[in-house]
């Protein structure tokens, strides 16, 4: 597999080690309660690249505080999953995230979502 790997190219269920995405919007942050009755802060962020869009879950108090729509992260580590229908990506246990240089590789904002609001051709 190519390093960095493109969003098109995660399989759901398996790791992620690393991609290289533009941040297109921060949801705020909101409480969860996990199964263990653990309250936690989860922050949901759209991710993406030329080949699509999906949501990194970043769980933790603070996980998000320095992302802002438009920077460019690389996630080392991460991995993927379903929820709801759609691919998430997430850190897991030993995933990390990194603000990286904008060497204008990753489309711009308005050009991923405009690629994401497309409708289907299928």
């Amino acid at each position: 597999m190519a390093f960095p790997v493109k969003i098109a190219d995660v399989e759901i269920g398996k790791n992620v080690p690393e991609i290289v995405v533009r941040v297109i919007s921060v949801a705020p942050p909101r409480m969860i309660s996990t199964r263990s009755g653990r309250k936690t802060q989860l922050t949901e962020v759209l991710v993406g690249d030329e080949t699509g869009t999906a949501v990194l879950s970043l769980w933790g108090f603070g996980s998000a505080s320095s992302l802002s729509a438009g920077k460019v992260i690389r996630i080392i580590d991460g991995w993927a999953k379903e929820w709801q229908g759609k691919m998430q990506l997430s850190l897991g246990r030993s995933g990390r995230l990194e603000e990286v240089n904008d060497t204008g590789e990753i489309p711009e904002i308005t050009e991923l979502l405009n690629r994401t609001n497309r409708p289907d051709s299928s």
